[in-house]
């Protein structure tokens, strides 16, 4: 007649049959996040050290004198923090939780 209480109930991100995990949880997420924005710092270091510098030195006409800079480092930050950057670095994490579950079980 209908679906039965722990197939209405169960998370939706694990298969049954294999019992195999499929999502992270949001504080995972969260971290993979700032994995990948200290990530683009650590590599757009240059740029973004040109940037301020020059904004240091040009107070008020730093739109204009900067600009060059400016979008150096946002091209940078920009290609280093696409959503397919965020995306491997998620699978990388998922692929240690379960291999760390898949350890765990062994063990037991």
């Amino acid at each position: 007649m209908g679906k039965t209480v722990q197939a209405t109930m169960g998370n939706p991100m694990v298969d049954r049959n294999t019992s195999e995990l499929h999502a992270l949880t949001r504080l995972e997420e969260e971290t993979c996040y700032n994995d990948l924005k200290a990530k683009a710092l650590e590599y757009c270091k240059l740029p973004i050290k040109e940037f301020v510098e020059c904004s240091k030195e040009h107070n008020i006409t730093v739109m204009w004198t900067c600009r060059d800079k400016l979008k150096t480092m946002n091209n940078c930050l920009n290609a280093r923090t696409t959503r397919e950057e965020l995306d491997k670095l998620k699978l990388i994490k998922l692929e240690a939780k379960r291999a760390a579950i898949k350890q765990q079980q062994q063990e037991q």
